[in-house]
């Protein structure tokens, strides 16, 4: 006899889901108040930015298997993509490692409140490596 295959449980998510009122009166649906801050942000500063589930990034796993990232943001004035990160796991870690390599100069990384706060133009990547 054959075993029925369980569904995996959905996880808890760390975030609260949001919606925000872009300046255009366009609500677009959040995955954190800390997206909603950043989208809050650009908008301050009058950068044009996009939410778009079908935009999507390709990047392989630690397994090789091919994936696609679904970005935070995209900022089409600038050719960046923004990830907004308040938690880390090491599939996270390793997935946005990955993205970097294969889109160099096009990724900008936000892991606090206070980088959100503190974006400014002109806008572009960090540099920097992800711990």
């Amino acid at each position: 006899m054959a075993r029925k295959k369980r569904k995996k449980a959905k996880k808890k998510l760390w975030s609260k889901k949001s919606d925000y009122l872009c300046t255009d009166g366009t609500v677009v649906s959040m995955d954190s108040t800390w997206e909603v801050a950043c989208a809050k942000k650009l908008d301050d500063l009058g950068i044009k930015w996009y939410r778009d589930p079908s935009m999507k990034i390709e990047y392989r796993t630690q397994k090789l298997r091919l994936r696609k990232y679904i970005p935070d943001f995209y900022l089409p004035d600038h050719d960046i993509y923004i990830e907004v990160k308040g938690y880390w796991t090491d599939a996270a870690k390793w997935k946005m490692k990955d993205v970097m390599q294969r889109n160099p100069g096009k990724i900008l990384i936000l892991d606090s409140l206070q980088m959100i706060d503190d974006i400014t133009l002109p806008i572009s990547p960090t540099t920097g490596s992800i711990s």
